[in-house]
């Protein structure tokens, strides 16, 4: 569980149409609906997202450089903007997570990590685990060892999610470059990305935790691609991946109890 809780808290460094009314029939005067039956209403169609203003005000091209402050609001944003999704993680513990920003961040995933598999689902501020001997509600103030723990993870991910800290970390490293050739990434969900690769300029700190390197990684219309980054937490190195797909379509979190 302690292992989990590490790898969990890393793992985290995201107009309707309608149809026309019928005019009255020219024959009876009557409105065609009367006449030959209403015409059917079309499924309403989903907005098309459009990137914060925060990202499309900084120049995403190969070569420029990027202020890690201006950087981490666009970040911070970008994700959260489409209002749902999901992602794949790679790391010790790994799998696919979908989430929600409605407003605040839930998730639900069913990964695998070292100790074997594991369900996991924050809703509401409340994390709940489940590695195979049924869910454990999280509760740092309880007695139980096991909900303790639950409950401290769940602040690590609350935290670790929150885009207010992830755009405190980016901007914990001054200084972003934009590299001089893309990467052609291929998503979960079958298609490839061809996107801008944006490093951060050397080792950071950010809340105490060493950070090796960071990398981001943007579609030319600033949709969240994918992050990686190798992190240091008590003593021991770790990368954690993670790639961002089916962006903004409908999610839904249910709690494990």
């Amino acid at each position: 569980m302690a292992g989990l809780a590490a790898a969990v808290a890393l793992g985290l460094g995201l107009a309707a149409c309608s149809a026309d009314e019928a005019e009255p029939s020219a024959a009876e005067g009557k409105p065609a609906a009367e006449t030959t039956g209403a015409a059917p209403s079309e499924a309403p169609s989903k907005p098309a997202w459009e990137a914060p203003a925060s990202c499309t005000g900084l120049n995403l091209r190969p070569g420029a450089t990027l202020d890690g402050g201006p950087l981490g609001t666009c970040v911070s944003e970008a994700l959260s903007s489409h209002g749902s999704g999901k992602m794949r993680i790679t790391a010790d513990t790994f799998g696919d997570v979908e989430f929600t920003y409605d407003p605040q961040y839930n998730f639900q995933g069913e990964l695998t990590s070292p100790e074997g598999p594991v369900k996991m689902v924050f809703l509401d501020g409340t994390m709940w685990i489940d590695q195979g001997d049924g869910p454990v509600k999280g509760d740092r103030d309880s007695d139980d060892p096991q909900e303790q723990l639950v409950g401290v993870t769940g602040e690590l991910y609350r935290v670790f999610s929150d885009v207010k800290y992830t755009a405190e970390m980016v901007r914990s490293q001054p200084v972003w470059k934009v590299d001089d050739a893309k990467d052609s990434i291929e998503l979960p969900d079958g298609k490839t990305a061809q996107a801008y690769r944006i490093t951060s300029d050397g080792a950071f700190t950010w809340n105490g935790f060493p950070v090796q390197d960071f990398v981001l990684w943007f579609a030319e219309d600033w949709t969240p691609v994918g992050d990686q980054a190798t992190v240091e937490v008590a003593g021991t190195r770790a990368t954690h991946t993670q790639h961002f797909y089916d962006l903004g379509e409908p999610v839904e979190i249910t709690p494990l109890g």
